[in-house]
């Protein structure tokens, strides 16, 4: 596989954050001729109709005139195919193929003869195909390779942002038997709704910019696989939206193009990889047509084997598998096996007796046909027999961040061995490396059980989550209204009154979530119709009592899904939890919340998911000015942050915001004054119930502790939104 092309120069981009984008002129509608997929979801105004569809109406349209081709064998060419294209052929799908939820027959997809499937995984940085899991491991378990592939809206979020998204969502690793990630960069399916004008294809960028966002995304992918991305698109597209670019040459192209005559290319390549020739293919175990592809008569792809872990002196054997067209079947070749070891040539399989030392081996295996080849690099750890650490009894508290590490040895050293947990408290994972993190959702008592991956050796201890002590941030919560605050009337009457320094009004937001008055929780009584429901006072140990602050300063119940509302502006009038809601602003361009339903809670710390540590505005002498460090968490004015409804993020009367307003990976974090909607200074909160993400829209990256440091002083920064990722979840008040 090719490697990524270098990083393309910045270009400022105002992107449209997760909130969604301009109205729709015929919200719901799908374009003439399209059937509405039932994957319709709604980001502020816009109807997404399409985000369970596997390419646009543009595309479904302009291939629905040629008929499939079955898979047949190389000796058995269909008439008018052309030569470039080789018998190899693969079945392209989304959650368009599973209508009511009927089930795809990958057993009878393989048999007919399909090689590969691209699958879609998520569309922008709001959709996630619900299929994406089992359609993956079911064609894999048919034989099949199978790559994820990302429906990118680049007027959306960024391209970091988005690959970052298909990444997580796909759970994307190396496991011998994926291909390389894919972006499907296309036509807009919601122009003349999301603020493009009708008819547009480019969604509403320059050609400048569309490059930078498809380099942005490009970059992100082989900065976290190793792999280049095959690019999804037409040469009509192309052209029109890139200026027909050619810096991402080396990145493979899956050209989307009716008929049997080769297709036209954009300026960049010089031949494609798969050809995507027809909509129409039908078999028997999909419930409707879909999308097939043939592959190039001379691509080799090599799917990335995993990384290797056994004991010493033990028998061991891998598989390797390979996507080629015509050409001469490849021949294998291996650097770097572990002694003992060696590979058939022409199978590819890897077999034979490990040595009786431990050791580490770094593996490249190379797939040769004709003049194409392709290299696949993995590590082959060799270990000793493991020993896990007792890990003892542990405590903790709902919403007290935790991470600690499940230690092992093996005679290596680094992470070498894969960890895996159960029964861990909720809100807790482990990773591959033994680090166990996370926020604790809810009170628990029960066994754990950390396992060490492929041996016997396993550790069951005692986990205790209590409640969370009920202390936190203090004092007003404020709507946005000119000088109205919640107080607390009685235990059923919580009502907006003139702020004053009452103690009716002093609220404490606990680090479970509650909002705390006089030693009550504030609840939402459930409400199953349309109407506003009641707010009350109750023992802080019942259900419905657990609130979540989101973008804007919205104040979200978790239990009944409204949000803090006000229903009047005298001083009196009961607040109540309401059905969420948004208007579009001015320019349509964007939904914020009514203002009946921001609130500004009362200024309190950003707590890091790397234990015990908070973000501060208190910085070493030789730092810069407003540099945001991580720190101890003390509760000191230094660490006191306010999440106000325009967006920002403020402390001490100044603003959080990115270093002369960079929009880079690794950009510092600085407090600059604020100006109100500076795009270096709006922020977006993501995810829950207690971890949360702290998104910059006009970056598509997220405030980040760069290399989970631990370390007193580190300068925080702007980096990719890796889910899983310590460094870049925080909890806030």
């Amino acid at each position: 596989m090719h490697r990524a092309m270098a990083v393309v120069a910045a270009v400022g981009i105002t992107l449209l954050g997760t909130t969604g984008a301009a109205i729709a002129s015929q919200a719901g509608a799908s374009p003439p001729g399209v059937q509405p997929h039932s994957s319709v979801i709604r980001t502020g105004s816009v109807s997404r109709f399409n985000a369970g569809a596997s390419h646009s109406p543009t595309v479904e349209r302009l291939l629905a005139g040629t008929a499939a081709t079955a898979p047949r064998a190389a000796s058995a060419r269909a008439a008018g195919v052309a030569a470039a294209a080789s018998t190899v052929q693969g079945i392209d799908v989304s959650s368009g193929q599973h209508p009511g939820g009927a089930a795809i027959d990958w057993d009878a997809v393989a048999n007919a003869g399909y090689k590969f499937a691209f699958i879609k995984a998520a569309e922008g940085s709001y959709y996630v195909n619900p299929y994406y899991a089992t359609d993956q491991a079911e064609a894999q378990a048919a034989g099949m390779l199978v790559a994820p592939y990302e429906f990118a809206i680049p007027n959306y979020s960024g391209g970091t942002l988005q690959a970052d998204y298909a990444l997580n969502h796909a759970q994307y690793g190396p496991d011998g038997q994926m291909l390389a990630p894919v972006l499907d960069i296309e036509y807009d399916p919601y122009a003349g709704s999301d603020g493009t004008p009708s008819g547009s294809f480019c969604y509403g960028l320059s050609q400048a910019q569309m490059v930078a966002w498809i380099g942005a995304f490009t970059t992100e992918i082989h900065r976290r696989t190793g792999q280049s991305p095959v690019i999804y698109t037409t040469a009509q597209w192309w052209d029109t939206c890139t200026g027909d670019s050619t810096v991402f040459s080396s990145d493979p192209l899956w050209i989307a193009a009716p008929g049997t005559a080769p297709p036209a290319l954009p300026a960049a390549w010089s031949d494609w990889t798969y050809w995507q020739y027809s909509s129409s293919a039908s078999l028997s175990g999909v419930p409707t047509n879909f999308d097939v592809s043939h592959l190039s008569s001379t691509a080799l792809e090599l799917a990335a084997p995993a990384s290797q872990s056994d004991q010493t002196a033990r028998s061991a054997s891998l598989g390797v598998r390979s996507l080629y067209g015509e050409t001469t079947a490849p021949t294998y070749s291996a650097s770097g096996l572990p002694t003992g070891l060696q590979i058939d040539p022409s199978g590819g399989a890897v077999s034979g007796t490990l040595p009786a030392s431990a050791a580490s081996f770094p593996v490249s295996i190379t797939a040769t046909a004709g003049a194409q080849s392709a290299t696949q690099s993995f590590s082959w750890y060799v270990h000793s027999r493991v020993h896990l650490a007792a890990m003892g009894r542990l405590t903790g508290s709902v919403g007290a961040p935790i991470r600690l590490r499940a230690r092992a040895t093996d005679g290596l050293s680094g992470c070498t061995l894969r960890f895996s947990a159960r029964g861990l408290p909720r809100g807790l994972t482990i990773s591959e490396c033994g680090i166990i993190s996370g926020w604790p959702t809810k009170r628990s008592s029960g066994t754990a059980v950390v396992q060490v991956s492929d041996s016997s050796t396993q550790d069951s201890f005692r986990w205790r989550v209590g409640n969370a002590n009920g202390s936190g941030p203090a004092g007003q919560i404020k709507l946005n209204r000119a000088g109205k605050c919640l107080a607390d009337r009685s235990a059923t009457d919580i009502a907006i009154e003139t702020c004053s320094r009452a103690a009716s009004e002093r609220w404490t937001i606990a680090a479970d979530g509650t909002v705390r008055v006089g030693g009550r929780c504030l609840a939402a009584k459930s409400s199953k119709t349309t109407a506003s429901g009641a707010l009350e006072l109750m023992s802080c140990s019942k259900d419905g009592q657990r609130w979540q602050l989101g973008s804007n300063a919205v104040l979200k119940n978790l239990g009944s899904g409204r949000c803090l509302a006000d229903s009047g502006t005298r001083n009196g009038t009961r607040a109540v939890a309401a059905v969420c809601q948004a208007t579009p602003n001015s320019t349509g361009s964007a939904s914020t919340p009514s203002a009946s339903q921001q609130w500004t809670l009362p200024a309190g710390p950003l707590t890091s998911a790397i234990a015990g540590d908070c973000a501060s505005s208190l910085k070493g002498s030789s730092q810069p000015a407003g540099a945001v460090t991580l720190r101890r968490c003390k509760r000191s004015v230094q660490q006191n942050w306010t999440i106000q409804p325009d967006g920002a993020i403020s402390s001490a009367g100044r603003c959080l915001a990115t270093a002369s307003g960079g929009t880079a990976p690794g950009t510092q974090v600085r407090l600059e004054n604020c100006v109100r909607g500076a795009a270096s200074q709006v922020w977006q909160l993501s995810g829950g119930p207690i971890s949360l993400q702290l998104l910059l829209p006009a970056a598509g990256l997220c405030l980040a502790d760069p290399g989970d440091s631990a370390k007193a002083g580190t300068e925080l920064v702007i980096g990719p939104c890796v889910a899983g990722d310590g460094g870049i979840s925080w909890r806030v008040s």
